[in-house]
């Protein structure tokens, strides 16, 4: 069953989530894009893309940086991949 963009957002930020080792902290985070798209492929699954960005937080407050990760869901919820992208 399709899920909601919502939906496809928090299995994003999830995945970003649980992917983070506890010592690093993100904060900040936002949905940056978010697009359905269907690959150019046989395969008839439809895909969402979606960039969310966030401060990655070092050991002290002013050891920050924004970072973009790009995602691409499945219409069921499942993380197919994450990859870093520049922001723009």
């Amino acid at each position: 069953m399709p899920k909601l963009p919502r939906e496809i957002v928090q299995k994003a930020f999830d995945y970003l989530a649980n992917i983070t080792p506890p010592t690093q902290k993100i904060s900040e985070v936002r949905v940056e894009e978010l697009q359905p798209f269907q690959p150019f492929t046989k395969e008839r699954d439809n895909f969402w893309k979606v960039v969310l960005s966030f401060d990655n937080v070092g050991h002290y407050p002013f050891d920050k940086k924004r970072e973009y990760k790009e995602f691409k869901v499945s219409e069921e919820g499942n993380v197919i991949y994450m990859k870093s992208v520049d922001g723009k």
